[in-house]
């Protein structure tokens, strides 16, 4: 098991997959994350969006997917959520529990915190090896969408 899917199971119990979406819609999604055969036990939503001083007209969601165990094809699922929190989103990112922060979305200093990040229409990009997630790279591809948010 790799670090990322090993920092899904923090609780030692369950696997949680957490994805934030910021988007101009004020309702959350109505996707049920199910992929094929693999679905989770339980979804749970949180509204995240905060006053008007951050992200003025969007509104950022977080969507804790709860499974009894990682997904066999971990790769695979966590693409096929982000190309689905991605439809009407401005941008959708995978990250571990409690690393949400106003302060540093998608910033360098939480870039080894974030598994994940797409935008529409861009094809979604994983980081679940620990070089990647603490590359200059990666760091620089966070940035990018980041500028998206402005």
């Amino acid at each position: 098991m790799g670090k990322v899917a090993e920092a899904l199971t923090w609780d030692g119990v369950r696997c949680v997959i957490s994805i934030f979406v910021v988007t101009t819609a004020k309702a959350p999604l109505q996707a049920g994350f199910r992929d094929g055969d693999v679905a989770p036990s339980q979804v749970k939503v949180y509204d995240l969006t905060a006053d008007e001083d951050y992200l003025p007209g969007r509104h950022v969601f977080e969507y804790d997917l709860i499974f009894d165990a990682v997904p066999e094809d971990l790769d695979a699922y966590l693409k096929a959520c982000l190309d689905r929190a991605c439809e009407g989103a401005v941008v959708a990112w995978l990250a571990f529990e409690g690393s949400f922060s106003y302060d540093y979305l998608l910033a360098p200093e939480v870039a080894s915190q974030v598994y994940g990040v797409c935008a529409p229409g861009a094809p979604a990009e994983l980081a679940l090896e620990e070089e990647v997630l603490t590359s200059e790279r990666w760091r620089m591809t966070l940035q990018r969408y980041a500028r998206t948010l402005s």
